[in-house]
């Protein structure tokens, strides 16, 4: 986080050139010069300088940025908007409801996060969760997030690159970061990914120690929620390891705020050695989501089509308009529903054009709110994560355990 002195500095920096406003998502709705990132920086500035209060509709303003970075990635003097963000952020944030601190106590420990899951699976199998939907209306926009949970996965220390093939040639070690939401989710990214860095010959390492990674507490303006996260994760992490992501929102937030080397899992694969690795044919035309994250914070968005685009017949294709937000963005899409589903429905719209059937993204939040809109929509499009779809012309069969390597390709 920045200090006063830090945020004043960075705003004049900001020479109010415009290139950021054909970027911005929240400006394109709305054109309102206030809702822009030079707009935004202005106003952080004018606090900061005690010009204008940090009011309810100096609240308002910063609330409704989706955190994106794409101002970011267009600034040419490279303003570091981010870290604005998340400071003004902090600086209005208002006392966490009873929800909130439930949900920050839970991602922050993921094997409670994990117990959490079981209770709703539980509920969802049981009919309760719908019931619960209809006694309290509020809850009806989280539970859509939710399709058919997995069953829970709990999680090894180690696992060695010849547990999938003994043949397999090490190559080296990696660390992985689960995610909080990923972990207790989307269990099957994770094990997918385990697979495929194990068949490429790489030990995979799971710090069990492990933590949100404090996007989530940022979003809030909880910054000291945010800090202990990131001391707990730099603490749990081998540094020399590269550190394995899945979901890009966590791969940004540990790029900005540790010293670990953070590789999006897409773009480290890419670069590995493919040679004698057999790759199952897939004809079908796929479409791939940019998340926010992976384009302007990590860059590494390219990667994904490059890994995709190893095996053999597959058709890939970007999905359209890639460069606005899909409105998910961590908790925004509750907390700002109105402009969040605007721009989901932007999506939607694209992926009817292209006539989609399978989507391709890199982002937990993205793949859960774009999948609830397009199940609003009664629209059959299978939702999955890169690696997801690599891992099965790999011959994934769902399990770290059994070592098979039968086919399990899409067809």
């Amino acid at each position: 986080m920045l200090n006063t002195q830090q945020i004043i500095q960075e705003a004049d920096r900001c020479v109010a050139c415009g290139l950021c406003l054909p970027h911005c998502p929240t400006y394109h709705k709305t054109g309102s010069e206030a809702d822009s990132p030079r707009g935004r920086i202005q106003l952080m500035s004018a606090v900061a300088r005690e010009i204008v209060p940090a009011n309810d509709r100096y609240k308002q303003h910063i609330d409704l940025c989706l955190s994106c970075r794409s101002c970011e990635a267009a600034c040419p003097n490279g303003v570091r908007y981010g870290a604005l963000i998340d400071t003004a952020r902090a600086g209005v944030a208002k006392k966490p409801h009873v929800i909130d601190k439930i949900t920050n106590h839970l991602v922050a420990n993921p094997s409670q996060m994990r117990v959490a899951s079981k209770v709703l699976r539980f509920t969802q199998n049981t009919g309760l969760m719908r019931l619960a939907g209809q006694l309290v209306p509020s809850l009806n926009k989280p539970i859509a997030l939710l399709s058919n949970l997995q069953k829970t996965q709990t999680w090894r220390e180690f696992y060695p690159a010849h547990s999938t093939n003994s043949s397999v040639t090490k190559k080296g070690k990696v660390s992985l970061f689960l995610g909080c939401i990923s972990s207790a989710f989307d269990a099957e990214t994770v094990r997918a990914s385990v697979f495929v860095l194990n068949r490429l010959g790489f030990d995979v390492h799971i710090p069990l120690a492990q933590s949100c990674c404090g996007g989530l507490a940022r979003q809030q303006g909880d910054a000291e929620q945010a800090k202990k996260t990131i001391a707990k994760n730099q603490a749990a992490f081998n540094s020399t390891l590269p550190v394995m992501t899945l979901a890009s929102g966590c791969g940004a937030g540990l790029h900005d705020y540790t010293n670990l080397v953070v590789k999006d899992i897409s773009h480290f694969l890419v670069n590995c050695d493919w040679s004698n690795i057999n790759i199952a044919p897939l004809a079908r035309d796929i479409v791939v989501h940019d998340p926010c994250t992976l384009r302007n914070v990590q860059k590494s968005h390219t990667s994904v089509y490059d890994l995709l685009n190893k095996i053999p017949q597959i058709k890939v294709n970007a999905l359209s308009g890639n460069n606005q937000c899909c409105g998910g963005a961590g908790a925004y899409m509750l907390n700002q529903p109105e402009m969040a589903d605007s721009l989901l429905n932007d999506k939607v719209s694209s992926l009817k054009k292209q006539k989609a059937t399978l989507l391709a993204t890199s982002n937990i939040g993205c793949a859960l709110y774009i999948a609830a809109g397009l199940r609003a929509q009664n629209m059959a499009i299978e939702v999955v994560h890169p690696v997801t779809i690599i891992a099965k012309q790999l011959g994934y069969t769902d399990s770290l355990d059994c070592g098979s390597l039968h086919s399990n390709s899409l067809t």
